[in-house]
This record gives C-alpha cells, structure tokens and sequence, in this order.
C-alpha cells in the first residue's frame, strides 16, 4: 500500500489535471498499423474493455470514441470521481470504480479487452505477486480477448534510489514526484522473462517489444506486449 504522504501526493497530482489526451501506447496499440499488431479489422463497437490504473483518464476518451462499452479502476476513490467530471457522455457512459491490479472486482469472462499502461508493475504488499496479478487478468478476459499492456525495464529513470528486495522487486524512493516513495515495484530485465510471467499466466500469442525514450535525461525504459487468451 502507499504511504499516506505519497497517497496524497498522488492524489492532488491527478485531482490538478482536468485536461487529457491519449497516451502514445493506447494509440500504438488500437489505431497503429503495426507490421505485427494492426486491429484496423477489429470491430470494437460494443464491446467491453477494461483500463487497469487509468491515472488521469488519458486513454478513456479513446476507448469511448471507438465504440467500445470503458471500464477503468483505480485506487483512490476521489480520482475516481474526479475523473467522472471530466467525462460526461450519456451516450456511452463510463463506468469506474476503486480497484486493485489484482482485485478489480469484476467476475471471469468479463471483458473482451483489458489495458493497462504503467500500472500491472505496483504491488500493494509483498505478498501480491505478479503472476496473482496476470492470472486475475487471464480470468476477467473472455475467450479470445486481448490483453495489452506495458512492464517498466529495470534500467528506467523510475528505479532511482530505489532499495532492492530481490532481483524484481523494488521499494521505490520517486526523488523527483514523490507519488511512489516507498511503494512496492516488479521491474523486468528482458523480453523473455515478459514472455515467460504471461504465458505461465495462460496467455498465448504473446509478442513483447522494448520501448525506450530519453525525455531530456528522464529515461522511459519499458516492454509493450500484447497477449491473448484463447480458452
């Protein structure tokens, strides 16, 4: 769980943002014309997606624009219903809730999609692992739903400080936010290891690609997947 100082942090970080636009990852992943991911031929219109950690609902606006019936969840109740202000659309409403990565609330076979950027890797307690994680996502999925999402590398600006608890697992210190200072963080080191955490999860078609950005010395390091589950 966070510390109540960095919960708040977080909190007035989202609460201050009224205005969003889709993230580069969301855009890459249902409007890009990948030469190994293109859903040009997918028809999303009333179908359920799920955003994991939807931070200040940059992403949602899309989801609603394709069609598709949006979930999200979050931690904090209060960016919560911040976030439903900044989305009025009676035609296709939204529904969020408070929620965890491994707990969202939701029953086996409820979505056709499910998304998560920058938000699979934080573990409430040290005994949430990754793979409770991923096989709660394989649940919630319908058969042949997509998974997409993104892991942080273990060399991204993110790890700074941090204090090593094992080879994957981190307490995050945030010098420069502050919003996860002591939060438990899962990092990956390569692609296989990505592969390896979602097919022991029960995915198949798993594809992992490497995302690197220097932001003017903020580094992003990260691998992109997409997964689907077939049973």
């Amino acid at each position: 769980m966070r510390k109540p100082q960095s919960q708040k942090l977080y909190r007035k970080h989202y609460l201050n943002i009224n205005s969003c636009y889709p993230s580069v990852f969301a855009l890459k992943f249902f409007l890009g014309r990948n030469p190994e991911l293109n859903l040009a031929n997918v028809n999303f219109s009333g179908k359920k997606i799920l955003d994991i950690g939807f931070g200040d609902g940059r992403d949602l606006k899309l989801f609603q624009n394709l069609g598709l019936k949006t979930y999200g969840i979050e931690v904090d109740e209060e960016v919560v219903a911040h976030t439903y202000q900044k989305f009025p659309n009676k035609k296709n409403p939204l529904t969020l809730t408070t929620g965890f990565n491994d707990s969202t609330g939701y029953p086996s076979r409820s979505f056709d999609f499910v998304y998560s950027s920058a938000a699979l890797m934080y573990l409430r307690s040290e005994t949430i692992t990754l793979q409770l994680i991923l096989r709660h996502v394989h649940d919630i999925l319908k058969k042949d739903g997509w998974f997409f999402g993104s892991f942080t590398k273990s060399d991204s600006h993110i790890t700074e400080g941090a204090k090593t608890i094992d080879c994957n697992r981190l307490y995050l210190s945030d010098p420069f936010y502050k919003q996860r200072e002591g939060q438990i963080y899962y990092v990956h080191h390569s692609k296989k290891e990505v592969s390896t955490d979602l097919e022991n999860a029960g995915f198949l078609e798993c594809k992992v690609f490497e995302y690197r950005a220097d932001w003017f010395g903020t580094l992003e390091s990260a691998f992109i997947f997409s997964a689907r589950k077939r049973s």
